[in-house]
């Protein structure tokens, strides 16, 4: 069916009763293709019949808002990327996201949980603006209902005509299907609305009992409402529930969605079931293990992982300090964070998609006398800033940030990218910031953490060396030299391992473990050495420029060189690409080090 359906022109072309075959092919598509090139299965796999709905009923000109944006590979396909669609995650392929410079039928990109109904809402708020016609959809699924975000924008939407399609894949909001509610969800997306408004208008024609009848009567159908269709979260912003579908019935999704397009004018919630990993067994039985797959593209082959050490050294600690607790946002697993889970369920907090939550969750505890881990990906954290400064930092609070898939994230490219935490923690006073290069100094950073006065934020990224060098505060020295003609300052595994393969005689390299404090000692003994820092993060604001800061302040002489990444947001490719991108391969470093030392 693929091979006639190349875009949504093509798809509107279909007979109805061709759908549940379009969506089988849609479904091997992804199997085949996104075990090949890795990337987010189950969930993509669960929205097939809900892709190809909202296309089939709405039109190009309408807007499509994808939250978190990783369910978002079948509209890809249907939109004229389905040829293309193998080259997924790899450089010079399609993002793993919506991504508007793919394709103007990507409205909106969304990288992150909880955006899809404030960007949504400000699209039909331009459309009033410019007088358009067309519809505005979020898809948001049942996680981002966590966050904060959403909830501002639903304060906002009372009276703008959207529709928002909660995909509950989990049952985490209601699990009240029955006959009750589907016959009241088909009877509110009628010409419920416009017999309504009729009534209305008639009742408050009505002398002296116009107005308090119509009231009344209003109060009546609310309280028969909230008996029958328990959705009154969505009341609170008054919008309309339709609801609860099964998800995975195309017939049924294009009923509600024609009805909805062509008869309500409110925000509207059209909230469904799906199956995660649905069509596969595998993803079936383990959705959260085939929520992202690795591919064989992606070129993993790890003995181990920072998440693995992570939830070990956790546990651990645990079993020694009472006072120890752990933090994630709704990714234990991912995190390591699992394990703890299962070993110390009472010492755990998972609190969904709500990172600026977890860090100030995090500070009362810490307030209280505990001393709280918070397992955050780099590029969540970011979401955070705010909390970090003010809730953790200016109080000097005890919290530990264990900030994991920092740096170069490959395949996820842009959205996910943890190439600004050492430039956006470096610049918070209290906050200490340590940049493990081995799994020996991770797991000794998280036991130090516990004995630390004050914030400290332990950054890596997903592998570490083996090797076995010890954490002391100090910077590792783990190429000695000399009297160095240069000397390489290296932050992380990867920079560290590159400095190595490109030292020659006269070099000394330095596995950088602490960004904030500087090592002052160290660089104050290195005489005249010229400098060279490496480091997986922007340059303004970065490790070098704080490097570049110390000797300029001490009225030091050594020329500094500074190598991270250009104002810039890196692309989706594996990690070796994105750092030959940003000229932090070692034959692009050996060709600095040559011209920086003449």
């Amino acid at each position: 069916m693929l091979e006639i359906v190349k875009s949504v022109e093509d798809l509107k072309k279909l007979d109805i009763k061709q759908l549940p075959e379009l969506c089988a092919d849609i479904r091997q598509k992804l199997i085949d293709d996104v075990t090949l090139a890795g990337g987010h299965l189950a969930s993509n796999l669960g929205v097939v019949e809900l892709s190809v709905a909202l296309h089939y009923v709405f039109d190009e000109a309408d807007k499509i808002v994808w939250d978190v944006g990783h369910q978002s590979y079948v509209h890809k396909i249907l939109t004229g990327r389905g040829e293309n669609f193998c080259s997924l995650r790899q450089k010079d392929g399609l993002s793993g996201f919506p991504d508007y410079e793919e394709s103007v039928l990507d409205c909106f990109n969304t990288g992150h949980a909880g955006t899809a109904i404030s960007a949504a809402l400000g699209l039909a708020k331009a459309r009033a603006t410019a007088n358009d016609k067309y519809n505005v959809i979020a898809v948001v699924g049942d996680g981002s209902m966590t966050c904060g975000l959403t909830y501002e924008a639903l304060n906002n939407i009372k009276d703008t005509n959207m529709l928002i399609v909660l995909n509950d894949n989990n049952m985490s909001i209601s699990d009240n299907v029955g006959a009750a509610t589907l016959n009241m969800s088909k009877i509110r997306v009628g010409k419920y609305d416009a017999n309504k408004e009729k009534l209305k208008r008639r009742l408050q024609r009505v002398p002296f009992i116009g107005k308090g009848l119509y009231r009344f009567l209003r109060w009546c159908k609310r309280k028969a409402k909230l008996r029958f269709v328990k959705n009154s979260y969505f009341d609170i912003f008054d919008l309309k529930y339709v609801g609860i579908i099964d998800g995975n019935e195309i017939k049924d999704l294009i009923y509600y969605l024609t009805k909805i397009k062509n008869n309500v004018r409110k925000p509207t919630v059209l909230h469904i079931v799906t199956k995660k990993g649905k069509g596969y067994s595998a993803a079936e039985t383990d959705p959260e293990g085939y929520h992202s797959v690795s591919g064989v593209n992606a070129g993993c082959n790890m003995a181990l992982d920072s998440s693995v050490v992570v939830g070990d050294s956790l546990c651990n600690l645990m079993s020694q300090r009472n006072d120890v607790v752990a933090i994630c946002a709704a990714m234990s697993k991912a995190t390591g964070l699992d394990v703890v889970k299962k070993e110390y369920p009472q010492r755990f907090y998972d609190v969904g998609i709500a990172e600026s939550h977890a860090v100030t969750f995090a500070a009362g505890l810490a307030r209280g006398g505990v001393r709280p881990y918070v397992a955050i990906y780099s590029t969540f954290l970011q979401r955070s800033y705010d909390q970090i400064l003010h809730d953790v930092a200016i109080q000097n609070l005890p919290v530990t940030f264990l900030i994991d898939r920092a740096g170069f994230v490959g395949a996820d490219g842009k959205t996910h990218q943890g190439l600004f935490d050492l430039s956006y923690l470096g610049q918070i006073p209290n906050l200490k910031v340590w940049t493990p290069s081995t799994y020996a100094e991770l797991s000794q950073m998280i036991k130090e953490g516990a004995n630390t006065d004050g914030p400290v934020a332990i950054r890596y990224t997903k592998s570490l060396s083996d090797a076995d060098r010890s954490f002391s505060g100090n910077w590792n020295i783990v190429r000695p030299c000399r009297n160095p003609k240069l000397v390489i300052l290296a932050v992380g595994c990867r920079m560290t391992d590159i400095a190595l393969s490109v030292a020659n005689d006269g070099t000394e390299v330095v596995d950088v473990t602490t960004v904030k404090p500087l090592d002052e000692v160290y660089l104050n003994s290195i005489g005249n050495a010229k400098i060279l820092t490496l480091e997986e993060n922007v340059v303004k604001g970065g490790f070098g420029q704080s490097v570049l800061s110390f000797i300029a302040d001490c009225g030091l002489t050594n020329s500094v060189k500074v190598l991270g990444v250009d104002d810039c947001f890196v692309r989706h490719a594996k990690v070796e690409e994105q750092m030959q991108m940003c000229g932090l391969d070692a034959e692009h470093i050996e060709q600095i080090i040559d011209k920086f030392l003449k």
